[in-house]
């Protein structure tokens, strides 16, 4: 018999997230979550299953007071949704994922979850698309990149990359004070829409920024030209994955985002990275660009979908001339 319990006290959190979550991504660091947690201060509620052998499952949760809504920890929540990507869950066998479903509290909206074909159910359905680019599936060769481009196509980048870069172009490494650069471009372009403008937001990453950059995880690409900061990205370098978090260009001068794109790939492909993770968003760019797409799951419980199907008819019901998801450049 499974015994269902909940585990509210953020000590005995990660006393279980540190026995039973094993870091894949980053921002499976507890470190890095609790720079979300100390700001958005959202009650944790781990869901833990046991059975006659010990811990069966562990599905991390936080509650929202004001949405009474559980989603995954630390439950740093954007108009009513979560934004940190692939949340990971402790199952001890595969088999106790539906009953860890089951076992969800009445209100619960799971968001970016990343579920292999074997365990994909009817409960879960496709959330965002997620882009990412695999160099050593390329045997490390960017040639081969090149070569998912129609020729034409990757020239005008490269010449368009030219033009901005050939005079006076320098590139600046984890220039800590140029994060003031993100958030002004964030909320010039996106005003009360951006991320940043909530200050949970704005000083959860600011501190996972000082994070990273203690642990020396942290690759924060500033990009001057003339004299002048034209874009910076918020990245980390943790095993073998450079993944871009955020990050801000000057609209005054199109076309800058394909140079800072194109020297995080080039840097990835030198270094023999084994992924490049640019997270989900739906930007033009990222298809353009011919990066991997990989679909994220969500999972409602019955009493959500109804709330939530509704929203999705509204908003497919309404033109949006521009919308800030993860990743804030466009081609």
């Amino acid at each position: 018999m499974i015994q269902k319990t909940f585990v509210t006290d953020l000590e005995k959190c990660k006393a279980l997230w540190d026995a039973f979550i094993h870091p894949k991504h980053i921002s499976d660091l507890w470190e890095f979550r609790l720079c979300f947690q100390r700001h958005f201060n959202c009650r944790p509620c781990f869901l833990v299953l046991e059975d006659r052998k010990g811990v069966a499952a562990v599905l991390p949760l936080s509650y929202i007071d004001d949405l009474e809504m559980f989603v995954f920890f630390p439950g740093e929540t954007w108009k009513a949704k979560t934004w940190l990507e692939r949340t990971p869950v402790y199952l001890r066998e595969g088999e106790f994922l539906p009953e860890l479903y089951l076992s969800c509290p009445d209100r619960t909206f799971l968001r970016y979850m990343d579920i292999s074909e074997d365990n994909l159910s009817p409960d879960l359905h496709v959330d965002e698309t997620g882009y990412s680019l695999y160099p050593a599936n390329l045997g490390f060769d960017i040639t081969l990149y090149r070569k998912r481009f129609p020729n034409k196509k990757y020239k005008n980048i490269i010449k368009t990359i030219k033009s901005l870069t050939d005079t006076a172009c320098s590139f600046h490494l984890n220039r800590l004070q140029d994060f003031d650069f993100i958030v002004k471009t964030s909320l010039q372009r996106f005003g009360r829409d951006s991320y940043l403008y909530d200050y949970r937001f704005r000083e959860s990453f600011r501190d996972t920024m000082h994070f990273l950059h203690r642990k020396g995880w942290l690759r924060m690409v500033s990009l001057e030209i003339n004299g002048r900061i034209m874009a910076v990205d918020l990245g980390a370098l943790y095993r073998g994955t450079y993944t871009v978090f955020l990050g801000g260009a000057d609209l005054e001068l199109p076309g800058i985002a394909k140079a800072i794109n194109m020297y995080h790939i080039d840097f990835a492909f030198k270094k023999r990275l084994s992924k490049v993770d640019f997270l989900c968003g739906d930007f033009h760019w990222k298809k353009l660009w011919h990066l991997d797409p990989e679909p994220l799951y969500q999972f409602l419980t019955p009493a959500l979908r109804p709330e939530h199907e509704a929203e999705r008819e509204s908003a497919s019901a309404t033109t949006i001339s521009s919308v800030e998801v993860s990743y804030m450049h466009s081609i």
